[in-house]
């Protein structure tokens, strides 16, 4: 898994240097509302033109039954409602990893929700992702954080 995420990152920048789109990296939290599960969460935003986005996430669990969860979406800028502020609804795959309770599942969902997309400067973004995830663990989900 180490190895196919590395190779992942390596794609996607040598990607990013040879067709000039730009990359956001950033931090954040998660939480999982069924069952308040919490987790800190590496998120990268890449934008594809003036209205798709692509963003993958890593979230590390820090409860004993979720391990770790990848998010993999499609952002649609559907909504600038200022020059620093938009809304993008987004769908996309989440991959979730259990090892409680004995149990070594991992199990693949889809993702639906919005982003929300604040940027008080050209150097930040400050987000907020709630989202619905259908199949694999079914709940709602709430992400925010920061991206550079």
């Amino acid at each position: 898994m180490k190895q196919l995420l590395f190779t992942l990152l390596l794609v996607g920048t040598f990607s990013s240097i040879s067709w000039g789109q730009s990359w956001n990296f950033g931090a954040g939290a998660q939480i999982i509302l069924d069952g308040g599960v919490f987790g800190v969460q590496g998120k990268a935003l890449r934008e594809i033109d003036d209205t798709w986005r692509a963003a993958g996430g890593f979230t590390i669990h820090l409860e004993e039954f979720f391990d770790w969860t990848i998010d993999l979406d499609a952002q649609y800028k559907l909504l600038e409602v200022s020059d620093n502020f938009d809304l993008a609804p987004f769908a996309g795959l989440s991959i979730a990893k259990y090892g409680a309770f004995g149990v070594n599942d991992t199990e693949i969902g889809i993702n639906l929700g919005a982003f929300i997309d604040f940027v008080p400067s050209d150097s930040y973004h400050i987000y907020v992702e709630p989202k619905i995830v259908v199949g694999s663990y079914g709940s709602l989900v709430i992400s925010g954080g920061i991206l550079f």
